[in-house]
């Protein structure tokens, strides 16, 4: 049986990004269309199916967040992947409530884009939604936080919190959380052994982590 290329729609309303992410993509074995604004993505859902779609939320018109609705109640079979360059929490999780699968900050990385996509493609061959759930959630918190390894214990918590408000089960929360502390405690083995490599950044983040965490704190 010859495996298909999954099909992949960018929605964004910049050229050039639009631009890369169709080379790219193409290049590593999608196949990749791009249009410039919601209404044409719509318009393209429906005339052929998608596996993925990457979107914008800012979009002039039609925004992100309605297109997304619209995938959710009309195309159940495509994963959608959000993409922003606001550092927004509360946007991932109102983007986790209408179906996303996954956000990502730009300006992105091409490998972390990839990553997104082959993960969103194995969620829907499984059909395991809520531990996907989870980690799109957590990678929303770690946007706000900035993705190190530091704040590990600090994206784990508000992950769980903002889990919980979406009503997802606490055993399925429980299995996420087990599985994460093992990752991190790897993640922690390679860093402890590279200590002087990332001794400044830790600093740095550190003092970031203290800035963030005094602007989210209740007023």
């Amino acid at each position: 049986m010859v495996n298909k290329k999954a099909r992949v729609l960018v929605v964004d309303d910049e050229q050039v990004v639009c631009d890369l992410l169709h080379d790219e993509l193409n290049e590593r074995g999608f196949l990749c269309t791009t249009v410039l604004s919601g209404g044409d993505a719509l318009t393209e859902l429906g005339m052929q199916s998608f596996d993925v779609v990457l979107l914008d939320i800012r979009l002039p018109g039609m925004s992100g967040m309605e297109v997304l609705r619209e995938i959710w109640l009309n195309h159940a079979n495509t994963a959608t992947i959000m993409m922003t360059a606001v550092n927004e929490v509360n946007t991932a999780v109102k983007a986790m409530k209408l179906g996303a699968s996954d956000y990502i900050v730009k300006p992105f990385d091409l490998d972390r884009v990839t990553t997104s996509i082959r993960t969103a493609l194995k969620t829907k061959q499984v059909g395991g939604k809520p531990s996907a759930e989870l980690d799109a959630i957590a990678r929303g918190v770690e946007a706000r936080l900035d993705p190190f390894f530091n704040y590990s214990k600090v994206v784990t918590q508000r992950t769980i919190e903002v889990a919980q408000k979406l009503g997802i089960a606490d055993g399925e929360i429980e299995r996420w959380a087990a599985a994460k502390a093992l990752l991190d405690l790897k993640r922690d083995k390679i860093v402890n052994s590279q200590p002087t490599k990332v001794a400044k950044s830790t600093r740095r983040w550190h003092d970031r982590l203290h800035e963030v965490t005094s602007e989210t704190k209740p007023g």
